[in-house]
């Protein structure tokens, strides 16, 4: 079974009783999962980070590495494990949105659904827009192609050793 990724952007509109839809790529990244959990972002940004059993099993891991009592553990626990929504998708793929959700992140009308590899973000569409402006701009600064340069240096190293197995790089080359 391969790594499942939540890619693309695209809208939606919440209906009369505060449902939503998820786009139907997503819930095939979801891998046939039916529980949806939402909390605010941590970086402040003002949209919701979502998944599903996978992500939190993720989270579950990372936290639980943290010492107990730790602040960042105790920060982390209350914002992500504390703070989300635990919801039932139905059968056409709609979830119920809470309202404090939704003030917290602006959400009324429309919505716009991100993908952010292993977790995906609703937005207000005005937000997501102001966002991805400052996103482009901080795509093409020196310091992020440097990132992005030393992260596939990691990967190919990896690789070559044997990391990804399932991962097929393109040959360029005239054959």
């Amino acid at each position: 079974m391969g790594w499942r990724v939540f890619v693309s952007t695209y809208e939606s509109a919440i209906d009369a009783k505060g449902r939503v839809s998820i786009p139907a790529p997503f819930r095939a990244a979801l891998g046939g999962g039916s529980r949806i959990f939402l909390w605010p972002a941590l970086d402040g940004s003002g949209c919701l980070e979502g998944g599903g059993e996978a992500l939190m099993a993720m989270y579950r891991a990372m936290l639980t590495r943290l010492a107990p009592q730790s602040k960042a553990r105790k920060a982390l626990v209350t914002r992500i494990i504390a703070g989300a929504a635990d919801l039932k998708m139905d059968d056409t793929g709609r979830i119920k949105l809470p309202e404090e959700l939704c003030r917290t992140a602006g959400l009324s009308g429309r919505v716009t659904f991100a993908g952010n590899m292993d977790s995906f973000q609703i937005w207000n569409p005005e937000r997501h827009t102001a966002y991805n402006t400052e996103m482009e701009k901080t795509a093409a600064e020196p310091d992020t192609i440097e990132a992005l340069g030393e992260a596939y240096n990691q990967v190919l190293r990896q690789q070559e050793r044997g990391f990804y197995p399932d991962l097929k790089l393109v040959d360029g080359g005239e054959g």
